[in-house]
């Protein structure tokens, strides 16, 4: 799997959004917080945010169960095809 670099998650479009693979680095605009991208699924994205996951006192339970979520919203899908913005 190919990942791009960081990519501003706002300036993607629904669809896009919903095709970035699973472990792509996001942020929330040009100076804003950075995440890993891991999945959509019923109108919402989820975003593991590097900030909440270093401040948590278990970074892999966060990251684990934040993926789990991810996983239950998109029935398992594990990655797909990147649209470029």
């Amino acid at each position: 799997m190919r990942y791009a670099p960081t990519i501003d998650i706002w300036t993607l479009s629904e669809e896009q959004r919903a095709r970035l693979p699973v472990g792509q680095w996001v942020t929330t605009g040009t100076e804003g917080p950075k995440g890993r991208f891991l999945g959509a699924g019923r109108g919402t994205e989820v975003v593991a945010w590097l900030g909440n996951a270093r401040a948590s006192k278990d970074y892999r339970g966060y990251m684990a169960t934040l993926r789990d979520y991810a996983r239950s919203l998109s029935g398992g899908r594990e990655g797909s095809s990147m649209l470029h913005p």
